[in-house]
Parts: C-alpha cells; sequence; structure tokens
C-alpha cells in the first residue's frame, strides 16, 4: 500500500495543476494514460509479492531490488509503455486544442468536454488493448527470467489470442478497476495492489513454474 501510495501522490498533482492552469478535461485522458504505464511499475509488486511467498516481510528494499535487477527485456517493454503513453497525451492534447481550445479557462466541463472523452476514449483503448496483449504476461515472465524479450512478447500476445473471452473480460476489469479509482487517487492505494497481485496469480495460471509448482522465488525456481 506505502508502494502504490506513491503513485496515488502523483495522480493528486497531477490533477490539482490540471485544475490549477484550468484544463479539467484533460483529466481523464491523463487517469486513462496509467492504463498505458501500469506494466512499468508492476515489477515493484512482483518484487513484494515474490518476497511475501518466500516467507520473508516485504520493504522497501524487494521494491527496489526488483527495480535494480529488472532483466534489460523489462526495461525495454517499460520504455514501449512510456513512449505510448507520451504519444497518446500528445494526441489527446492536440484533439483538446480542436474541440475545446479556449472555451476551457472559462468553465470546468466547457463546450465540447463530452465529444472530446468519447474521440480520446476511442483512441485510449486501443492503444491500452494494445498494451494488454504485449505486456500482459511478458512483464511478469521477464522479470522471472523465464524468457527473452522476443519469447515474451511471443507467449503474451498468443495467451491473449488463444484465452481471448477470459482475457478481454480481466482487461475489462483491469481498466474499470484502475480508471474508477485513479480519479480519486487515494482509492490507488487499495486497487493497485489487489489488481497486480491478481495479474500475478493470473499468469501463474497460464504459465505455471516447471513441476507444476506455483513456486513464486525466482531463487528457488533456480
Amino acid at each position: 500500500m506505502a508502494y502504490a501510495a506513491v503513485f496515488a501522490l502523483i495522480g493528486l498533482l497531477i490533477f490539482a495543476l490540471l485544475l490549477h492552469f484550468s484544463v479539467a478535461a484533460m483529466i481523464l485522458p491523463f487517469a486513462g494514460g496509467f492504463l498505458l504505464v501500469g506494466p512499468a511499475v508492476l515489477a515493484g509488486f512482483f518484487g513484494l509479492r515474490r518476497a511475501l511467498v518466500a516467507g520473508r516481510r516485504p520493504g522497501a528494499q524487494d521494491v527496489f531490488q526488483a527495480f535494480r535487477q529488472a532483466p534489460r527485456g523489462l526495461v525495454v517493454v517499460s520504455l514501449v509503455c512510456v513512449l505510448l503513453l507520451l504519444i497518446w497525451l500528445t494526441d489527446a492534447a492536440t484533439v483538446y486544442s480542436f474541440m475545446i481550445g479556449g472555451a476551457g479557462q472559462d468553465a470546468l466541463l466547457p463546450p465540447g468536454t463530452f465529444r472530446f472523452h468519447f474521440f480520446t476514449s476511442l483512441m485510449g483503448a486501443v492503444l491500452a488493448l494494445i498494451v494488454f496483449c504485449v505486456s500482459a504476461f511478458s512483464v511478469p515472465l521477464l522479470f522471472d527470467r523465464r524468457a527473452t524479450l522476443v519469447g515474451a512478447v511471443a507467449a503474451s500476445v498468443r495467451a491473449v489470442f488463444t484465452n481471448i473471452p477470459a482475457l478481454l473480460v480481466w482487461a475489462l476489469i483491469l481498466a474499470l478497476g484502475v480508471m474508477a479509482t485513479i480519479l480519486c487517487p487515494p482509492l490507488l492505494v487499495v486497487s493497485l495492489p489487489c489488481l497486480a497481485f491478481a495479474s500475478d496469480l493470473l499468469y501463474l495460471e497460464i504459465f505455471p513454474p516447471e513441476g507444476g509448482l506455483l513456486q513464486t522465488d525466482p531463487q528457488q525456481e533456480r
């Protein structure tokens, strides 16, 4: 929860800045942007859960160690997520300038806000689906060093398309869970750990370790 609180504070700061500069309509695109960059922060949650499964008391050192020991493939996936986030925010800002523009300075919900949210949500949904297919299982596979970058991404995409109905439902749960709570950032303190640990358990269900044991400590696996 303390690790999740970091992102809750960042969310509060971003929303406060958007309100200060009278661009409140951009709050929803920024909130949806977390769906794109979310996989980049999963390593910290995985490190905490691995420590718990290994019988240790999770702490900040497990978060730092998870990122410090992250393989280069995981860094590449994270950078791709950040790049897509920047593309998304740039596109959303461009659409904002055309649909709302200066009108956004005079009202909390200026004319064109709902139309702006509709079109940007469609764009965001496409990017979020791409990120989900690529990163849903590649991030934990790379974190546990069970695959190379290309192999992990291919396995993730294959797993999603092999289990389309179930994983589309899971993607929808992730999207609704994150969007519903990030609009009130303090709720991320609860939702992020729950969704991150549930994602880890789903990964272990679809890609069980050798021997079929749900062993999640990489040191013990080796």
